[in-house]
């Protein structure tokens, strides 16, 4: 990838102002430092691996709540414990496939029955993953731990997860959605891919952003959210485009 310089002055900056404006309010943060249920980080770990291949799936599923309640059952972290490993690995594939939470359910539930082996994540029969984590911690520390923790996360997925489970506020997840609305309304041509996989590339995005939050007073995690929620939904596009 070619040297990348991205900053937000000018007009870009009245962009991101403008959407602080109309869409601020609509979307809401998790709790700094709030506790988890066992079973509750459970499931959002879990979603991180669902989301691996688009989020579309996952959001679908999520908005029949009869049917999201009896994946969360199916895949919880106690249904799985009762299985042995043997059995594990088959059950997961096949509730992903049938409750159709992400396209490489084979491929995801190999590395989510991974976990149970992995005593940085799950031991003794409980989620240890977060022990020693605060979110009075530099986000970079945090971020850093959870990847060596759970080498499936990414900088992706651990922003995402660390913005969820309220560990941080100072972190932005690039998934495929918010580098859209970087390439359709910021002149940019990032592929996700490639942005993803280059620490240097996503950390200086990432900063860029930052600065840019600070200077029109936002946390860097609310633009995450407005970014991702509602890009699908073309909101932006008619902030940014259409609306005078």
């Amino acid at each position: 990838m070619e040297e990348l310089k991205i900053s937000f002055s000018g007009k870009r900056l009245e962009r991101l102002a403008k959407l602080k404006k109309y869409l601020s309010h609509k979307v809401e943060l998790p709790v700094l430092g709030q506790s988890f249920k066992d079973e509750d980080l459970w499931i959002k770990i879990v979603m991180q691996f669902c989301v691996m291949g688009g989020a579309r799936m996952i959001e679908s599923l999520m908005n029949d709540s009869s049917k999201y309640s009896e994946f969360k059952n199916e895949i919880g972290l106690s249904k799985l414990l009762s299985f042995k490993k043997s059995k594990r690995i088959g059950h997961i594939a096949n509730v992903l496939k049938t409750f159709k939470a992400t396209r490489f359910h084979p491929q995801e539930a190999e590395k989510i029955n991974a976990l149970f082996s992995n005593s940085k994540v799950i031991r003794d029969r409980r989620i240890v993953l977060l022990d020693g984590l605060s979110y009075k911690q530099p986000f970079n520390k945090i971020r850093d731990e959870l990847i060596r923790r759970n080498p499936y996360f990414k900088l992706k997925s651990a922003s995402d997860f660390m913005i969820k489970v309220g560990l941080s506020r100072d972190v932005i997840a690039l998934d495929t959605r918010i580098l859209g609305v970087l390439n359709d309304h910021f002149g940019q041509k990032l592929k996700p891919n490639k942005v993803q996989a280059n620490k240097k590339v996503y950390e200086l995005i990432e900063e860029a952003f930052r600065k840019a939050c600070k200077k029109i007073r936002i946390p860097l995690a609310r633009l995450d959210r407005i970014l991702f929620k509602y890009s699908e939904k073309r909101a932006i596009a008619f902030i940014l485009e259409d609306l005078k």
